[in-house]
């Protein structure tokens, strides 16, 4: 990773996100269910508000479990695909399986591991990452979306953050250069990952959206 690219990302983003931007919403600390139903069910996906669109999902999950502290996997895990369907939607993966089949396995996948609660995720576990990535549809961009939303600093590099680095570069990156460059970026401005993921996240998809 190139200093020079660093600094040229560093400059756009001084250039073009505003100070006043879009906080990020915060994720799910400690709520291990509504972070997973949040990273598959976002996928290509509106965001949504309270009642509607991915926020609308998880509200309806915790609906469903009658608790705003969803935080163990078992439970998701033990749930019926075709109920879940009926809970966050029925929105399809590009592998073909519905969102609840993936989350449903994914949770099965990392339950057996012994990841039942938010607190049992590690971020270094290349199993517990492969018990996630094995689930077809779900990559390693969604895995740090997830652990993003459990609370760990991040970058989500999909296809926003890499239009907007390939912008900045004039060059197409890797996810995982994306991911690494604006990482650096975040460092060099001295605010956090994630809150920088957003900020570039929020404001490509009101430019793409004005063109």
């Amino acid at each position: 990773m190139a200093n020079d690219d660093v600094q040229t990302l560093v400059a756009v983003v001084r250039t073009e996100l505003p100070g006043d931007g879009p906080a990020w919403p915060g994720g799910w600390p400690d709520q291990i269910e509504a972070a997973l139903i949040d990273a598959v069910r976002s996928i290509r996906a509106a965001y949504g508000r309270e009642h509607n669109g991915v926020r609308g999902a998880v509200g309806q999950w915790r609906a469903h479990r009658g608790s705003d502290r969803t935080d163990d996997l078992t439970v998701l895990a033990e749930t019926d695909p075709a109920v879940l369907t009926g809970i966050v939607g029925k929105q399809r993966l590009s592998g073909g399986a519905s969102k609840a089949e993936a989350i449903v396995e994914a949770a099965r996948n990392l339950s057996k591991l012994g990841v039942r609660h938010a607190a049992d995720v590690d971020p270094d576990s290349t199993g517990q990452k492969l018990a996630y990535t094995d689930v077809v549809g779900l990559g390693d961009v969604t895995w740090e979306h997830f652990l993003m939303l459990l609370g760990r600093q991040g970058v989500k590099a999909d296809v926003w953050i890499n239009r907007f680095v390939h912008r900045a570069l004039r060059r197409t990156p890797s996810s995982a250069e994306s991911r690494d460059l604006v990482k650096a970026a975040a460092a060099e401005l001295r605010v956090d990952a994630t809150a920088i993921d957003y900020a570039i996240w929020s404001h490509a998809r009101i430019g793409m959206v004005e063109r």
